[in-house]
């Protein structure tokens, strides 16, 4: 067995029959090859969200790209006699998805199963003892009880040698890194991801003997401005934005400077939580050129906003200035 968290991976085997598990799907129609219909799929799909709901966790839906991704690995492997997440080439499960029209920043993991051995024709016993074996390991167990994932898709190929592979694979926003508490898990509104941002700031200040930063509703304003909105197709910010074209008219004679710092993460979670403000801030108070600019002397006032697409990519935006 072996089972995948992009961008971790681990692998684990068993006896005979030797089972291996990954997600990615793709419907095979090569001569000697035998491919599973929708019915397997949608079985497999139910005996994943069957497990999740013992632990209360949500059911998740079936998605054609990682079942497209799924099956075109699990032919993969067999065409090419391999058995790994990553292809000969590198390619990794996130790599599948993305080349089946998936998004580069939600979070993927897969499950493998193979069996040598193993005699055709597919059937529902193949997908419920796959389903077994890898609820009975902690790895894949892991996977399909994962918290932050929304979307399944799965693949399985069988041929007149008796070698079978199976790929069960998940996506979603995944989860904010660190948000472990309830604190940490409740979303918050703009203003309040501005003043948590701003308190980290500023104990940092203050042990280093600098003068706390006031908080700025225009500079936040401008921030938001920058900031992509959650349904935007390019979800970016655009670096060549003018920093005073985002402030409000009145206030762009009252900034001798203004300095804006950008960061984003992937598989961090569907809403903005203080776990993002934590993470951001430390991000750019542990980076020494993003580190010299917020402690510089110079600095009066801070402004900040998390924008999030829903599907785990959260970009932060910081603006912060001296006031005149």
């Amino acid at each position: 067995m072996s089972s995948a968290l992009s961008p971790a991976m681990s692998r684990l085997t068993i006896g005979m029959p030797a089972f291996a598990i990954a997600l990615v799907f793709l419907v095979s129609t090569s001569v000697g090859r035998e491919t599973g219909g929708e019915a397997l799929r949608w079985l497999a799909l139910e005996l994943v969200n069957q497990s999740r709901a013992a632990h209360n966790l949500p059911p998740l839906r079936l998605e054609a790209k990682l079942s497209s991704a799924a099956q075109f690995h699990a032919d993969d492997m067999l065409r090419r006699d391999y058995y790994a997440h990553n292809s000969p080439e590198g390619r990794s499960v996130s790599d599948r998805y993305q080349s089946f029209g998936g998004s580069a920043w939600v979070l993927t993991a897969e499950n493998l199963a193979k069996c040598e051995g193993c005699k055709p024709p597919l059937s529902e016993v193949y997908v419920r003892q796959m389903h077994e074996r890898w609820m009975l390991s902690p790895g894949h167990r892991a996977n399909i009880l994962r918290e932050g994932l929304d979307s399944f898709g799965y693949g399985i190929v069988i041929d007149a040698s008796e070698r079978f592979y199976a790929v069960q694979t998940f996506a979603g926003p995944g989860t904010p890194e660190g948000a472990a508490s309830a604190a940490g898990d409740t979303p918050l509104s703009p203003d309040e991801q501005a003043r948590t941002a701003l308190d980290r700031i500023n104990a940092r200040r203050e042990a280093s003997g600098r003068k706390p930063l006031n908080l700025s509703g225009p500079l936040s304003a401008a921030a938001g401005s920058l900031a992509p909105s959650p349904g935007a197709s390019d979800f970016n910010v655009d670096e060549s934005a003018d920093l005073y074209g985002a402030l409000p008219p009145a206030e762009r004679n009252s900034w001798p400077s203004l300095t804006v710092l950008i960061a984003s993460c992937g598989g961090c979670g569907a809403a903005p939580v203080a776990a993002d403000v934590a993470n951001f801030t430390e991000q750019w108070l542990e980076h020494p050129d993003y580190e010299k600019i917020l402690l510089s002397g110079d600095l009066t006032h801070w402004g900040f906003t998390i924008a999030a697409d829903g599907r785990g990519k959260k970009i932060a935006v910081g603006l912060t200035g001296k006031r005149k």
